[in-house]
Formats: structure tokens, sequence, C-alpha cells
């Protein structure tokens, strides 16, 4: 067999003992580094790599999609959310990993010096995304083709049709992304969708989780009777086209039917050709990469400060600046260090969410039901609750090795590392979110007192729980430590020390929301304790610098 395919490649201008090697080397580096890293939580040293996690996310969700539509709708409608779901999935893990698996430009570091021909680089290539595109594949369709012989009105044509079908909509996917994808070149804006489609599979096992029960809970059978009578808009769905070929092929077929899978196979044939000739003048052309140094100066005002004005007015001292630098950059960068510091934000949101949703959104300052008032109400606190949380997950990065720098700078006020992080935590997050609920209590209430009172003491409480964050939690320098896996809630006792001060401070609100003096004092006392707590915060930070002065 190996003997066979070394002359096929041989007479095709490749070079076969080249293209094993390289095949090799593309296979192994790729299974094991990839974007999923972020979704996954494996690294490319574990011994179940982040590629076999996808994969398994894969057979999960289609096992999840037909288990639940199986013996519940008809041949169409199983056939349509599966192929969709497929279509979806394939198209997002090969734009997350384009990069790696299509057309990697690091490779030029490495393979540019040597003699490996443009045919048998591209080859090799294609080899290692033929592996990768068949294994999801087959994860998203397996399954389906097998549970969907079991419908009541599948023929013995349906296996055959449904893989056909699936395998023209992902194949056409495919070829779609990557001639998008070589269009458009490198991106940044794209690499930070790349960090929000490595969830989708994650998203969809959710939805289809929860979908489930919600459509075995459904009396009236809302998913079914859809699926039955579906809008007219979702006949003009490339799917829906696969979808009534396997239901054509499934209940009546004909030769029409075989006409019409041999046009398929066809156009994917065509889709492929056209994109392994696109991809391969790509390949052709790369060249090694050649490095530009641009000087650019700076004003001596401009030296130590900020490439944003926002921090200049609101960081004072090199050390908050750092501090605010570090945080903005670090959060729109690492996205495992957004996504874990800003889940607690899901509470606050979840609240005004389900209040709204359920007619629960009452001001507290003129409706007494606690029924009324107690979503509205805890939706301030919790806003300011989840700020500890922040800032004791800033104390982790992936990049912490780099720590040691900001150890060894003379950091005459310590503490302007933490204030720094904890300014651009209420700059960019905190004063955001306050607006936005301002807003929607604007909206509701049309009162813009108190949508304002109750909006500037969730702003007001969120600083103050910074700086106590900065005396009771953190363990060390801002982004100084690796990652604590299962530790992004921070200490037990601080929680609920925290959380039960809010819940008296709570409780309060709610019986004297209407009184001026409860918002006079509120302010007053918030501002009061801002004072001892900066200065444990600054006695904590200097032992946590080494008593530096």
């Amino acid at each position: 067999m190996i003997g066979w395919l070394a002359s096929l490649l041989t007479a095709q201008g490749i070079d076969a003992r080249q293209f094993f090697a390289l095949t090799k080397a593309f296979l192994l580096s790729d299974l094991r580094g990839m974007h999923y890293t972020k979704a996954t939580g494996t690294k490319p040293s574990h011994v179940v790599s982040p590629l076999f996690w996808v994969v398994g996310q894969c057979l999960t969700l289609s096992a999840i999609a037909s288990l639940v539509l199986f013996m519940r709708v008809e041949v169409f409608f199983f056939s349509f959310v599966n192929l969709s779901l497929a279509v979806v999935v394939i198209a997002t893990t090969v734009l997350v990993e384009f990069q790696e698996v299509v057309l990697n430009p690091k490779d030029l570091m490495i393979l540019g010096p040597r003699p490996i021909s443009p045919r048998t680089y591209t080859a090799a290539r294609f080899a290692n995304l033929l592996l990768y595109v068949a294994m999801m594949f087959l994860a998203l369709t397996i399954q389906p083709a097998i549970v969907g012989i079991g419908l009541r009105d599948t023929g013995p044509w349906f296996a055959p049709a449904y893989l056909l079908a699936s395998f023209t909509g992902c194949s056409v996917m495919v070829c779609v992304v990557i001639l998008g994808l070589s269009a458009l070149g490198n991106s940044e804006t794209l690499e930070g969708w790349k960090t929000v489609l490595a969830w989708t599979q994650i998203i969809l096992i959710l939805v289809a989780g929860y979908g489930a029960q919600m459509m075995f809970r459904d009396k009236q059978s809302q998913l079914e009777v859809w699926g039955a009578f579906p809008p007219e808009w979702i006949e003009y769905l490339p799917t829906t086209w696969l979808a009534r070929f396997v239901e054509q092929a499934s209940i009546t077929p004909s030769f029409s039917t075989l006409t019409i899978g041999g046009l398929m196979l066809l156009f994917t044939a065509v889709c492929l050709a056209v994109t392994v000739r696109c991809v391969a003048f790509l390949y052709k052309s790369m060249q090694p990469l050649t490095v530009q140094i641009r000087h650019r100066p700076m004003k001596p005002g401009t030296l130590g400060g900020l490439a944003f004005g926002a921090g200049h007015p609101l960081a004072r001292g090199p050390e908050q600046r750092v501090g605010f630098w570090l945080c903005g950059k670090l959060l729109w960068r690492d996205g495992n260090l957004r996504m874990r510091s800003l889940l607690p934000f899901s509470m606050p949101l979840a609240a005004v969410g389900l209040a709204i949703a359920t007619g629960q959104f009452a001001n507290p300052m003129t409706n007494h039901d606690p029924a009324q008032v107690t979503l509205p109400i805890l939706a301030v606190y919790l806003i300011a609750l989840s700020v500890p949380h922040l800032i004791y997950n800033l104390t982790f990065n992936d990049d912490h090795d780099a720590a040691w720098l900001l150890r060894c700078a003379p950091l005459r006020q310590p503490i302007g590392l933490g204030l720094g992080v904890a300014k651009a935590v209420m700059f960019w997050i905190i004063t955001p979110t306050c607006v936005a609920f301002a807003g929607v209590a604007l909206w509701q209430w049309g009162d813009p007192a108190a949508a304002l009172l109750h909006a500037s003491l969730a702003w007001l409480l969120s600083w103050v729980m910074a700086l106590a964050a900065l005396w009771l939690a953190v363990p060390d320098l801002p982004f100084s430590r690796a990652p604590d896996r299962g530790g992004s809630t921070g200490p037990v006792l601080v929680t609920a020390a925290l959380s039960g001060l809010a819940m008296q401070w709570g409780a309060l609100h709610y019986f004297f929301a209407a009184s001026i003096f409860f918002w006079i004092v509120s302010f007053v006392v918030a501002l009061l304790l801002m004072i001892p707590l900066l200065k444990k915060a600054d006695h904590r930070f200097r032992k946590l610098a080494g008593g530096m002065a």
C-alpha cells in the first residue's frame, strides 16, 4: 500500500519521503497545539490533547440532537437540525484552527531554507487538513445516520442519502471558509473572534441540553409543530435543500433523486478542486519572512504614559499607570483570563433579565412589594459582589513568568499596581455596567432620579469592594501567578463575609429605599469605608512587594 502510494505521489511530482515526513510532523503538531485549548482547559502536554476533547464535544452534540429528536419528528426536520449543526460546527472548527491546520506561516521559519518543493508541501498540508476534517465529519455524521434509520418514515436509502448530504454540506462549507480566510489573510479582529468561536460547541451542547428539557416538558409540543410546519424563510437555507434531498431519497426515491445526488457530488468536486488550486497558489507564493524595523521615538512628555488618554487622568503615578495598562491589555488579549474574570457578572445580568421577563422589576423607592423589588435590589449588590471575584482572578495570568519585571521594579507605592488594576476594572467594566443598569431602570421605572441613585450606589459599592479585595482577597501582585484551576471564586471566607455585608445592606435598602436619609447615609458610609480599606490595602501590598518603600 505504501509502495503504491509512493509511486502515485512520485508520478505527480511529489517527493514521497518528504511527503510522509511532513505529514507526520503536521499531524503530531496540529493534533496537540490548537486554539481549542482555550475552550477545553487542556494543553498540548496533556495526555488527552485538545483536539480529542473537541471530537468528544462533536459526538456529544450529535448524540443529544439525534436522541432528542428520535421518534418525535419527521425525517425532514431530523435531517435539517443535524445537518445544520454539522455545517455550523465544522465551519467554526476550520475557522478557529485555520492558521494551524490549513495555512501556517510559521512553517517558513523551519521549512523555508530546506529543499522542499511547493507541490510536496501542498500535498502534505492537504493530507493533514483531510484527516482533520474527516475526524470532525465522522463525529458529526455517524450517529445521526445510524439513529435516523429507525425513524417511522425512513426507508433503506436514508443512511446513504444522509451521508451524501452531510458530505456535500460540510465539504462546501469547508471550501467557503478556507477561500474566505485565504482572501482575508491574518487579522487581529479575526484572532479575537477565534477565541469566541472556540466556545461554539460548548454553547451548542448547553442549548441542546436545556432545549431538550424544555421540549420534554412542553405539553403543547411547540418544537415538533414548528418542525412539521416550518415558516417559509426556512426554504431558502442550503441545509433545507439537503434535508429535502434526504427526505425524498428516504420516502420516494426515484431516478431524479439519483441525478440530484450525482450533481451534488459533482458540485462538491468542483468546489474542492477550486479550493485546492487557490490554496496551492498561496503555498507557492509563500516567501520567507522579512523583518522591517520602524523607529517611532516618543515625545518626552509621553514617556511612561499610556496608549489611551483615559489612563492619564485616572491613573496617578507610574505604578497605577502600569496596573491600569496591564489590566486593559491582558483582559483584551487573554481569552481565558477574560472569561474567568467576567463570569460572576452573569449573576446580576440574570437577575435583571429574570426580573424584566417576569414583570418583577419595580422601583424600590415607590413599591414595597417584596416580590416586585427583590430582584432589582439584588442586582445592585450583585454588581458590587462581582468585583472581588474579578480582582482576585486578575492575580493569575498565562504570562505570569514575566512578573519578575514588577518584582524587580523600584515600586515606591506598591499599592499603585492594585489601584491601577481596580481603576481599570471600574473604568472598563463597572462603569458601562452601571450605565446600562441605569438605562434599563429608567426604561422600566420612568424615574430618572431613582435610576441614577441605584446605579450610583452600585458603582460606589463596587469601588468599596475593590479596595476590600485588594486588602483581603488578592494573594499576590497582579498577574504574577499561574492560573488557579478550580479556584476562580477566591477565598471562601472573604466571599461569605462580603456577601453577608451586602445582604444586610440590601435588607436596609428594601425597608428604607423611599427615604432620602437612607441614600445620604449609604453614600457617606461607603465614602468613609474607603479610608481604612485603602490603608489596609496599602499595608497588604507593601508586604506582597517585599517591604519596598
